[in-house]
């Protein structure tokens, strides 16, 4: 039975809640994106970043700047900066690139925040000038820079598209009004549906991100802003569901009706695929959904790591975390600290994460299973010496009684239902004493269990 025909009635919710197990409570990015969705870092101050092996590097840049803060918003952001600031910042910025070896080659360049086209648009490209001169493109992978309706402008595109900017990722979640202000989204539907029009006919790549789950929102309402973005031309969108955890406020002003518990999650789910199909978009990850008859086809999400875990993401600016070697590391989430270090020649690192080989196991079944793709339990026995079945024996049999694995030919992939869950199979394979990290974290009253 595909999506386009299951009802919810055919779920055993009671069987599949069995199968799942307990749930973590709070979430920090999806769980696919191990160890970021359990930041579980130990304070490490000034630790300096080791080098990995390997002739290219993926970059992430952090720029903090927003217009305003969002309910749901739990990350590194500053509101109300001057100019003064953000010049001293794009500065710090320049200098930390410089710990990477002039023309090492770069396969991809995520500019997020924040918001970058909250920097005027002078710096924006100053600092992404900076970034090519110093690190060479390689491949075709399409580099992406963040931006909201409000803050974009037309001097904005110019700069993307000289720069060699391939797609734009602009944060709407919503084309309701009330909707909007139930997260403090503080732009209009209207500047939401200029901005689209912007950079549509400026022939850049533009993905919408929509969220699904939010306060007031209703299927009607959320399938007319698909309509309307769709008609825009947007060759991609991103739709998820509302996060929550101790950090954010929207979680304290939700009723319990506006809790994504099991049922209404999986109804939501069904909606928002059935929408996108119905609507032209195709399902390329959890997220995702493109038209494949355009450019959106090709960019794809170059990888931070290899099948072992090993990573060559480097990550600049406050906040920003790296992937190196077996070591996450993370910089010190306030600007005027991090800037401090950087202008002093030190290290801007505060925190890390040591990866162990659970973790890595880990990562591999989240980039696996955990993005949709089949999970091959001999690939898996080369990479790390031993079976599956020895390190994961209990979830694969639990999670295949209750349908949401299935497997043949020592290959094992997610059934319907286990990819309207992936993210709740996937904590079945994160390692214990991470799961138990999870559980501590003090969840908002009242809160029920969400993605």
């Amino acid at each position: 039975m595909t999506t386009s025909q299951v009802q919810l009635a055919d779920f055993d919710f009671e069987k599949i809640g069995v199968a799942l197990g307990e749930t973590p409570r709070v979430a920090y990015a999806a769980a696919h994106a191990y160890p970021a969705s359990a930041p579980a870092y130990v304070e490490k101050v000034c630790a300096e970043r080791d080098r990995p092996a390997g002739d290219a590097l993926r970059l992430y840049v952090h720029v903090p700047y927003c217009n305003y803060r969002c309910s749901f918003c739990f990350f590194a952001v500053r509101v109300g900066a001057q100019r003064d600031e953000m010049q001293r910042y794009v500065r710090a910025l320049r200098r930390e690139l410089e710990w990477a070896d002039a023309g090492t080659p770069l396969s991809q360049m995520f500019m997020g925040g924040g918001t970058p086209t909250a920097l005027p648009p002078d710096l924006l490209d100053e600092l992404l000038g900076s970034i090519f001169q110093r690190l060479p493109s390689q491949g075709d992978n399409l580099h992406v820079v963040e931006a909201s309706p409000e803050s974009l402008t037309a001097e904005h595109v110019a700069v993307l598209k000289r720069q060699g900017i391939g797609r734009i990722s602009m944060g709407t979640q919503s084309l309701e009004e009330e909707v909007l202000g139930e997260v403090r989204r503080r732009h209009t539907a209207q500047q939401t549906l200029d901005a689209c029009r912007l950079v549509v006919d400026s022939d850049l790549l533009l993905n919408i991100d929509l969220m699904y789950g939010l306060p007031g929102q209703t299927h009607e309402s959320f399938r007319r802003d698909f309509q309307t973005i769709a008609d825009q031309g947007v060759q991609s969108l991103t739709a998820y569901d509302l996060r929550l955890n101790e950090q954010t406020p929207v979680a304290r002003s939700l009723s319990d009706a506006d809790r994504l518990e099991l049922a209404r999650l999986v109804e939501w789910r069904l909606f928002v695929r059935r929408t996108a199909a119905e609507l032209g978009f195709s399902q390329t990850r959890w997220h995702t959904y493109k038209r494949l008859d355009t450019v959106a086809a090709r960019h794809k999400r170059a990888p931070h790591h290899d099948s072992s875990g090993r990573g060559f993401q480097l990550g600049i600016g406050m906040s920003a975390r790296s992937h190196l070697g077996t070591t996450v590391y993370r910089n010190h989430e306030r600007s005027p600290t991090y800037i401090e270090r950087i202008e002093s020649s030190r290290s801007p690192v505060e925190h890390v994460i040591e990866l162990r080989e659970d973790d890595r196991k880990t990562q591999y079944v989240a980039s696996t299973l955990g993005d949709g793709q089949p999970l091959d339990a001999g690939d898996y026995n080369r990479v790390f010496g031993n079976s599956i079945d020895a390190d994961f024996g209990e979830p694969l049999e639990r999670l295949l009684r209750g349908g949401l694995l299935a497997e043949a030919e020592n290959v094992y992939r997610l059934t319907e239902t286990g990819r309207l869950l992936y993210d709740r199979v996937t904590f079945n394979f994160y390692p214990p004493r991470v799961l138990n990290w999870l559980a501590a974290r003090k969840p908002v009253m009242g809160m029920g269990l969400t993605t």
